[in-house]
C-alpha cells in the first residue's frame, strides 16, 4: 500500500502531500535504511533541479531530529522503489548558510521543491509515535514572494499585499543618498526571503501623500507589517545581515512548543526568551497571546508547554490557570518576571496589563548599547530608564561583569519585578572611544583613563524626555556601584535628585518650535475650512486695525478720537448690521460719539484691539456658523451670533472709551 502511495505522491495536491508522509510512516516496518550523504551548497540546486524533492533540514544536536531520524530512514528505504518523490538532507550544522537561504527557522523542517523551485515547507515537532497518530496541517494561502525580487507598491495595489501576508516595506525617494546605497542590499534581501516574506518598496517622490498618510517622515523608512497587525518600524542597522535576522524572526510563529529537556539550551542561545505555561488542552489561549504578541515582532521568542515538570520548576501556583514567565540574561533557573494570567485572555478587548507586560519585559537587564540596539532601548514603548556606563577597551569586560551582578541585586532589592516608581531599568554599557563626541554632548560623560572601573562615568538616562541624572540625593557623582546606583535610581523616582537636560536651550526652544509647528500642520490638514477661516479673520483684523494705526497717528491730537464716518462707525451705527437688521440696533451712546480726544485717551488703534480680544468668543461662533451655513446663506443666516458680536464690540468699546 505504501509503495503506490510513494509513486503517486507527485500528483497529489500539495495540501495532503505532507498529511501522506505522516499517516504512511505509521505503517513502516522497523528496519534501517543507510542514509545518502547530506547535500552541500555545492550540489544542492543541480540536484533538486529535476523532479519532485522532498528535503529534511536538520541538526545532529537536536533533539526532535534524533526522534524523527528513524522515521526518515523508514521513508528513505521505501522512497527508493518509487519513481514520483526523491528525498534528501541537509546538515545545518556544517550548512548554515544553505538552510539559512531555504528559509530553515527551526529543526527538523522539511521543505518540498518541484524542479528545482520552492514549493512550501513543513515545520513541526516531530516523533515515531507523534508522527504515526497526527497527520500534518494543511497549508493555507500563496507562497509569499514567490520570485524573489522587491514588489513596486501604489496606492492603489498596496493594501491588496499587507492584509493578506507580512511584508516588509522600503519608502524611499530616487534622489535620497542612503536610499541609493540600500538599494542593491533590499534586492538581495528579496531573494534570500523568497518564499517567505513579501520585500517591498514605495517611492515617495510620486506618492508623496501615500507616504506621509503611512507615517513616513525621513527617507529611507522601513516599515514592517504583519498580517492582520499593526505596522511596526524598522530602527535597526541595515546591514543585510541585520535585516534578515529581523524579516525571519518577525515573520516567525508567533509561539513555538518546546520539551523541558530544551529549555536550558534555548535560554542560553537568545538573552531573553519568555515560556507560556498553559493546560494542554486549551489552544485558544496560545492562540491569543500569539497575537496580542504579534508586536513583539519574534523578538524575544515565545515557547509554549504544557509540561508539570515546568510548572513544578519554577514554582507556579496550582491556582494559576496559565502563566507567562521571562528568563533573562542566559539564567534557565530563575524567572526574571512572571505573569499570573487569569481564566480568560481577550485578544480582541486588549488584555491591556499582560500586553504591558510584554513590551516590559522584553528587554535583557543589561547589555551593550550601541547602532544595532540604541533605538530598541532608548525608545522603547515602555520608556525604560537607562543607566548607562562609559567604558574603555580596558574596562569593558569588567563592567559588563560588574552590571551583571548589578543588574541581579536590583531586581532581589525590587522584589523580582526590576521597576521603580512603576518605570523599568535596564543597565547599559557604551563604548566610550567610539562615542566619545555624542556622551560627552549629551550627558557629560568621559571615558575614564586606564583599567580602574571606579573612574568609569555612570548616567541614568530619561531619553524620551532628553533629561539625565548624574548625581546621588547626597550629591555626588555616580559611581559603578550598586548602593550608589539604587540611591541615584531612587531620588530620581521621588524627585530628591533634580534632572539635567540632554539639550541647550537653542535645541530646546527648536525642539519646542518645531513641536508647535507640526501641530499646526496637523490641525490645518485636519480642519481645512475652519483654519482658511480663522487665517482670513487674522488677515482682516491685521489690516484694518494697521491701517486704523497709521491714520490715527497722523490725526491731530485736538480732533475727535471715534470719527463717526469711519468703517467701524458704518458698522455699529449708521450702515445696516445684517440683513434685515434696523440700523439704529447697535447706535453707541451720544456722549461716546461726541468725546473730544483731550478726554478719551485711548487710541482707535489700541480700542479695536481691545474690543477684539474681548470679543473673541463671539467672533469665533460667527465664524464657525458662517462655515456651517457657507452652502445655504439666508438673510437670517447667523443673524444671532453677529448680533451678539456686535454687541460685544459695541459695549467693549463703549466701557473702554
Amino acid at each position: 500500500m505504501i509503495i503506490p502511495v510513494l509513486r503517486a505522491l507527485s500528483e497529489l495536491p500539495v495540501s495532503l502531500l505532507l498529511t501522506s508522509f505522516a499517516l504512511a510512516s505509521a505503517a513502516l516496518p522497523a528496519q534501517t535504511a543507510s542514509l545518502k550523504p547530506p547535500l552541500t551548497p555545492d550540489n544542492f540546486k543541480t540536484t533538486i533541479a529535476h523532479g519532485v524533492w522532498f528535503v529534511e533540514h536538520f541538526s545532529p544536536y537536536c533533539g526532535h531530529c534524533r526522534n524523527f531520524l528513524p522515521t526518515w530512514e523508514k521513508l528513505v528505504e521505501y522512497s527508493e522503489n518509487s519513481a514520483g518523490v526523491q528525498l534528501a538532507q541537509v546538515d545545518c550544522s556544517v550548512n548554515g548558510d544553505l538552510c539559512d537561504a531555504n528559509g530553515v527557522k527551526g529543526y527538523p523542517q522539511l521543505n518540498l521543491y518541484r524542479d528545482g523551485d520552492f514549493v512550501e515547507k513543513y515545520s513541526a515537532r516531530f516523533s515515531g509515535q507523534g508522527a504515526a497518530t497526527t497527520p500534518a496541517p494543511p497549508v493555507h494561502g500563496p507562497v509569499l514572494n514567490p520570485t524573489g525580487d522587491v514588489i513596486a507598491l501604489n496606492p492603489d495595489n498596496f493594501h491588496s499585499h499587507v492584509e493578506q501576508s507580512a511584508a516588509f516595506i522600503k519608502f524611499y525617494a530616487p534622489w535620497c543618498g542612503h536610499c541609493k546605497k540600500l538599494a542593491p542590499i533590499w534586492k538581495q534581501l528579496a531573494k534570500i526571503m523568497q518564499g517567505k516574506v513579501t520585500i517591498a518598496e514605495v517611492n515617495c517622490d510620486a506618492h508623496e501623500k501615500f507616504c506621509k498618510s503611512q507615517g513616513v517622515g525621513g527617507y529611507p523608512t522601513l516599515m514592517y507589517y504583519p498580517p492582520g497587525g499593526e505596522k511596526s518600524e524598522y530602527t535597526s542597522g541595515r546591514k543585510l545581515e541585520q535585516l534578515k535576522a529581523f524579516a525571519e524572526k518577525a515573520s516567525a510563529p508567533a509561539t513555538q512548543p518546546i520539551q523541558p529537556e530544551e529549555v536550558d539550551a534555548y535560554v542560553t542561545e537568545n538573552p531573553v526568551i519568555y515560556l507560556l505555561l498553559h493546560p494542554a488542552d486549551d489552544t485558544h489561549l496560545i492562540k491569543t497571546v500569539g497575537r496580542l504578541a504579534a508586536p513583539l515582532l519574534g523578538s524575544p521568542l515565545i515557547y509554549t508547554s504544557a509540561s508539570p515538570v515546568l510548572l513544578k520548576r519554577y514554582a507556579i501556583p496550582e491556582s494559576a490557570p496559565w502563566v507567562m514567565i521571562a528568563l533573562k540574561d542566559r539564567n534557565p533557573h530563575t524567572a526574571s518576571a512572571m505573569y499570573i494570567g487569569g481564566p480568560t485572555l481577550d485578544a480582541s478587548g486588549g488584555d491591556a496589563d499582560f500586553s504591558k507586560w510584554l513590551m516590559a519585559n522584553r528587554l535583557p537587564t543589561s547589555l551593550e548599547l550601541m547602532q544595532d540596539t540604541f533605538q530598541s532601548v532608548m525608545n522603547a514603548p515602555h520608556a525604560p530608564l537607562v543607566v548607562i556606563a562609559a567604558v574603555g577597551k580596558d574596562t569593558r569586560e569588567k563592567v559588563a561583569e560588574r552590571f551583571k551582578d548589578i543588574a541581579l541585586k536590583w531586581r532581589v532589592r525590587t522584589g523580582g519585578t526590576g521597576l521603580v516608581a512603576g518605570r523599568s531599568v535596564v543597565f547599559t554599557w557604551m563604548d566610550a572611544e567610539k562615542w566619545e563626541s555624542w556622551m560627552k554632548s549629551m550627558y557629560g560623560l568621559r571615558r575614564g583613563r586606564g583599567s580602574d572601573i571606579e573612574d568609569v562615568g555612570v548616567v541614568i538616562a530619561d531619553h524620551q524626555v532628553l533629561k539625565y541624572y548624574d548625581m546621588e540625593p547626597s550629591g555626588v557623582p555616580i559611581k559603578l556601584t550598586s548602593p550608589s546606583i539604587f540611591a541615584a535610581l531612587e531620588g530620581a523616582a521621588d524627585g530628591t535628585v533634580k534632572p539635567k537636560n540632554s539639550e541647550n536651550f537653542v535645541e530646546r526652544m527648536a525642539r519646542y518650535l518645531n513641536a508647535k509647528v507640526t501641530a499646526i500642520e496637523v490641525y490645518v490638514t485636519s480642519n481645512p475650512l475652519t483654519a482658511v477661516f480663522m487665517i482670513g479673520m487674522v488677515v482682516v483684523v491685521v489690516f484694518l486695525v494697521l491701517r486704523r494705526f497709521l491714520a490715527d497717528d497722523s490725526a491731530p491730537e485736538s480732533t475727535v478720537m471715534y470719527d463717526s464716518g469711519d468703517r467701524l462707525s458704518a458698522i455699529l451705527n449708521s450702515g445696516p448690521a445684517f440683513p434685515g437688521q434696523k440700523p439704529s440696533a447697535f447706535n453707541l451712546p451720544s456722549t461716546a460719539m461726541n468725546t473730544p480726544a483731550t478726554t478719551a485717551k485711548t487710541p482707535l488703534s489700541r480700542l479695536a484691539l481691545h474690543s477684539t480680544a474681548t470679543c473673541s468668543v463671539q467672533a469665533s461662533a460667527y465664524g464657525k456658523c458662517i462655515l456651517a451655513t457657507y452652502t445655504d446663506v439666508t438673510k437670517d443666516a447667523c443673524k444671532d451670533e453677529f448680533a451678539k458680536f456686535a454687541k460685544c464690540l459695541r459695549e467693549a468699546m463703549g466701557r473702554k472709551w
